[in-house]
């Protein structure tokens, strides 16, 4: 039964199981040279790109995490497990393709994702972009699937409406979703306070312009220019955020957090770079000793030796810098153990 989780959640929940899973991939890539507004190419509006994009999303929002799906379906790592990562969904996605006649999997070209941070409350807010399926295929897409859900047998079927390039999703016992083509490749959806946007607030944030929302923040910009956004994964983290701040000001003494921010490349193995930009000199002193501190207790793990070579810690005078690469008999070595533990 194609339901409406499966019809519009799947394909992006899948890909992001592959982008965890392409973590445990080995050498550096290609792609991930780009930087700032330059970068993100595969995953940005085709109009106005990433800067475009980030327009749209508040000036208060707290995560940014773009996915590239093109680098991440290229990669060994992927091949290799891709039959493991999609058994669970098999079902959904032959289903899906009966109705709609393609592969969203083989569709879907990258993600770009905005939130505020987890709150008192557990509403989301968040806007998301994702590009690679093109409108008038994913608009009949839905269009059947909603006529195929008033047979199914447990009763959840949906309606889909559309207006222009508005869709609306209505189903049958549950909150309304909405999502707004930007371009012939490019749909965004806003969640505000744990539900789907109106079509007023989707259409403005389509509108925004360089300038606006994130963009208007000149720390937020040189963040950005600091970070690989060509490559496979990338994120930027307001270290001031609740979630962040309150649990270091339980700690005496912790050191503060201004962001963080980094990006993992892949190509025949996997490497990357994590940046945690401290609120002064004496806290990268500290995070510093502490992480090499960790670092040299991992090595004497005949379970954890080998994993924590490939690691590099540095500083410079705002950043503590942790660097890794790893192959892909490494990986496939962190990969091991973390099926031993259950965790993928």
């Amino acid at each position: 039964m194609i339901k409406l989780a499966r019809t519009l959640v799947l394909p992006l929940a899948l890909a992001v199981a592959v982008g965890a899973c392409d973590k445990g991939k080995g050498g550096g890539g290609g792609g991930g040279g780009a930087t700032g507004a330059a970068g993100a190419s595969a995953i940005a509006p085709a109009q106005g790109g990433l800067k475009r994009a980030l327009a749209a999303m508040p000036a208060d929002t707290d995560i940014i995490v773009g996915l590239d799906f093109n680098q991440l379906r290229k990669s060994e790592l992927w091949k290799k497990y891709e039959p493991q990562v999609l058994e669970k969904a098999s079902k959904g996605l032959e289903e899906f393709k009966a109705v709609c006649g393609f592969d969203p999997m083989a569709k879907v070209t990258g993600a770009l994702i905005g939130m505020k941070g987890p709150g008192p409350s557990d509403k989301p807010d968040m806007t998301v972009f994702v590009r690679g399926f093109q409108k008038t295929e994913s608009i009949e897409c839905l269009k059947k699937a909603a006529e195929k859900s008033k047979t199914e047998a447990d009763g959840k079927s949906f309606a889909a409406a559309v207006d222009g390039d508005l869709v609306e999703i209505t189903p049958q016992d549950g909150e309304v979703a909405r999502f707004l083509f930007v371009d012939d490749q490019t749909a965004l959806f806003i969640m505000r306070n744990g539900a789907s946007a109106d079509k007023a607030t989707l259409t403005a944030a389509a509108a925004a312009k360089d300038g606006d929302g994130l963009t208007s923040s000149k720390a937020f910009v040189s963040l950005l220019d600091s970070t690989k956004t060509g490559s496979s994964l990338w994120w930027l983290v307001n270290g001031a955020m609740p979630a962040i701040s309150d649990g270091a000001s339980q700690i005496p003494g912790a050191p503060k957090f201004k962001a963080i921010f980094g990006s993992v490349n892949v190509g025949s193995g996997i490497e990357g770079v994590l940046n945690l930009r401290m609120s002064d000199k004496s806290g990268v002193d500290m995070l510093k000793g502490m992480a090499t501190m960790g670092l040299k207790q991992a090595e004497s793990s005949p379970m954890t030796a080998d994993l924590v070579k490939a690691v590099k810690v540095t500083s410079n005078d705002s950043d503590v810098i942790v660097s890794f690469k790893y192959d892909q008999k490494t990986l496939e070595q962190i990969v091991s153990m973390a099926q031993s533990m259950g965790r993928f």
